[in-house]
């Protein structure tokens, strides 16, 4: 096992050392955020391209203007809220749980990944 120094938002941990199921989570947790990055990405370009490149709706620019304005951009912003939202739950979920099965440095680690997840 690796000792390593951390420094996590306002903690500082030092002399810690990680088991192997933490190292697995914290894989899993990078997994997580390039996955929910990838999904704010498609959820980001999803309405460009139906305004945009939708071709019945580029005609003119008064049809792409009318488009612009009649997007639900109310459910856009509830749709990429939730991505947001559904990350940040799936990496508090793992440091809770990774939280109450450690002790030590490594204990105090998870409970400050939980504190930034909040």
């Amino acid at each position: 096992m690796s000792i390593y120094m951390v420094s996590v938002g306002v903690c500082e941990i030092s002399n810690m050392q990680l088991s192997r199921r933490s190292k697995r989570d914290i894989s899993d947790i990078k997994s997580i955020m390039d996955s929910g990055n990838l999904l704010a990405g498609a959820l980001a370009a999803t309405p460009f391209y139906f305004i945009f490149g939708t071709p019945g709706v580029t005609n003119s620019a008064f049809e792409t203007a009318i488009s612009i304005r009649d997007h639900d951009w109310d459910t856009f912003g509830a749709a990429m809220m939730g991505s947001s939202s559904y990350t940040r739950s799936a990496i508090l979920k793992i440091a809770m749980e990774r939280e109450i099965f450690t002790y030590g440095e490594e204990q105090k680690f998870w409970g400050c990944i939980v504190e930034l997840s909040k």
